[in-house]
C-alpha cells in the first residue's frame, strides 16, 4: 500500500472540512505519510472562502510547507476564485492533477 495520500475535500460541512484539514496537517507534522496533497472541490471552496475559522485551518496546513489546489471550474461557479487565491490557494483546473496523483500511487481520501 502507498504511503502517499491525496485528501479531496468536497463537503460543505464545516466540521468535516476542519477535520480533513487538521488530519492533513498532522500527516505532515507527525510524519503519518511520506507525502500529502490537498485538493478542494465545490462546496468546500465556498465554505472556506467565507469562514475565517476554516481559513485558519487551511493556513495551518500551508504553514508546514504544503500547498492546496482548488478546482477553478468549481470556484468560478461559486464565485470564490479570487478569495481562495488571496488565501494562498492555487486555483487551477485540477482534474489532471488529481488523476496524476492517483497514477503516482497517492491513495485518494474523500471528505
Amino acid at each position: 500500500m502507498s504511503d502517499k495520500i491525496c485528501i479531496v475535500v468536497t463537503s460543505s460541512d464545516r466540521r468535516v472540512i476542519k477535520t480533513a484539514l487538521q488530519y492533513a496537517r498532522r500527516t505532515v507534522t507527525e510524519k503519518f505519510m511520506e507525502d500529502t496533497k490537498v485538493f478542494l472541490f465545490g462546496p468546500s471552496e465556498e465554505a472556506i472562502a467565507y469562514d475565517t475559522e476554516l481559513q485558519d485551518f487551511l493556513k495551518r496546513y500551508m504553514e508546514v510547507g504544503k500547498k492546496v489546489l482548488a478546482c477553478k471550474w468549481c470556484s468560478d461557479d461559486y464565485g470564490v476564485s479570487d478569495r481562495l487565491a488571496d488565501l494562498g490557494v492555487t486555483v487551477e483546473y485540477i482534474g489532471v492533477f488529481v488523476s496524476q496523483a492517483i497514477r503516482e500511487g497517492y491513495t485518494p481520501m474523500v471528505w
